[in-house]
């Protein structure tokens, strides 16, 4: 190449013009375009820009990059429409189904302007990550891991992931602690957002943080208010459902959704639709083991009072026997005194008197032999009906 002909070169400016009209020209009209986003933010005057890829199907590189732009006129319509179709908000991670057309800026290359987007290709692409995530779960055997924990009889020590300012959150406390029972909760509060791109990362941290003292808890409630399904994604991110299916308490969840439960939802111990409805379930278990208590105390009293009664029966009955036995034991025992009263009349010494015997006594003392007589003593003689004194008297020997 002559030196001449380098110097008749045309600006660089000149140039990306003519690759601009060339490309407008033979690309014009709009092209529905599938494609992943990677970043979006919007600014003050209400632009959305974007940064849209695509990956090798078999892993994680990039095959394409290409930024985008929705002019806020149409954003007004596209974000509502989307969110309301989809049950939440354009984010990163997103799969999308665009309508755009090429632009190319001298300075900034190639760009797509984006005017239309299609929901439902999103709403089968995350049917597809949920199911997707769900199959995971199951194939590693955590699934049914949190449901499969026994649950405590009386739960009343309970950690509480949520939002300090979340109105679901006083809901729940208020009912926890004022219930007409009376009874007794312990909460302590693991602050964490619920809500938003950052929520799945911060409940996970919060769970980590019940974990380090997990002997001090009963189970652990992840509670948050009612909102727009948009705001409910992030419990179907797999790491938290992960985390949450296979934590060591038992979990239950009171996020305030009405239509399709989240897969957090499906893996713990249990879920609720609302803070409240939380809250009354707990209380109804403490209420339902006082009922059986109770109820078992209603047993024993019958029974004692059973046992009582039976014994009161026994003793009256042993106390009849008793009574019977003890006047047939004195009768015998006074039929006996009565042969030895006999006996003892029988032997009377007035009762031989009677007979014609006498008993004779010198200065008081029954004489038997007449050896003993002293003569120059008196006699007395005891007959039956009298006594006779002798004083000069003859004693003969036998």
């Amino acid at each position: 190449m002559k030196k001449a002909e380098i110097t008749t070169g045309i600006n660089l400016s000149e140039l990306l013009d003519k690759a601009k009209q060339a490309l407008e020209s033979s690309l014009s009209g709009g092209y529905w375009i599938t494609a992943e986003i990677n970043e979006i933010k919007t600014n003050t005057t209400g632009h959305c820009y974007l940064s849209l890829i695509e990956k090798e199907e078999d892993g994680e590189e990039l095959k394409a990059k290409v930024a985008a732009t929705i002019w806020a006129s149409t954003f007004r319509l596209i974000k509502p429409y989307f969110e309301s179709s989809t049950g939440r908000p354009l984010a990163a991670g997103l799969k999308v189904l665009v309508k755009a057309s090429i632009q190319f800026h001298v300075l900034y290359g190639i760009s797509l302007n984006i005017t239309d987007i299609e929901p439902s290709y999103t709403v089968g692409s995350m049917a597809l990550q949920r199911r997707n995530t769900i199959a995971q779960l199951q194939s590693e055997g955590v699934f049914d891991m949190n449901r499969e924990l026994e649950f405590p009889l009386l739960p009343q020590r309970i950690a509480v992931i949520s939002s300090e300012q979340a109105a679901g959150y006083q809901d729940f406390i208020h009912q926890l602690y004022n219930n007409d029972e009376g009874y007794a909760f312990a909460l302590t509060l693991f602050s964490s957002s619920v809500q938003g791109v950052a929520a799945a990362a911060d409940i996970i941290a919060a769970l980590d943080a019940v974990n380090n003292c997990r002997e001090a808890f009963d189970l652990v409630v992840i509670i948050r208010g009612g909102g727009a399904a948009a705001d409910l994604v992030c419990f179907d991110d797999y790491s938290l459902a992960a985390h949450v299916a296979q934590f060591p308490l038992p979990i239950l969840t009171g996020i305030g959704h009405n239509k399709d439960e989240s897969v957090v939802d499906m893996v713990a111990h249990l879920s609720l639709k609302t803070p409240t409805a939380v809250a009354d379930y707990l209380i109804d278990c403490l209420a339902s083991e006082e009922s059986e208590l109770e109820a078992f105390n209603n047993i024993i009293e019958n029974v004692a009072l059973t046992v009582l009664n039976k014994e009161k029966q026994m003793l009256s009955l042993l106390k009849q026997q008793l009574v019977m036995q003890s006047h047939q034991r004195i009768q015998q025992e006074q039929f006996k005194l009565q042969l030895y009263a006999n006996d003892l009349q029988s032997y009377n010494p007035y009762n031989v008197l009677a007979r014609g015997y006498a008993v004779v006594r010198q200065q008081g003392k029954a004489l038997t032999d007449p050896a003993a007589i002293n003569p120059q003593k008196e006699l007395e003689i005891t007959l039956h009906k009298g006594k006779i004194n002798i004083i000069n008297y003859n004693v003969q020997k036998a």
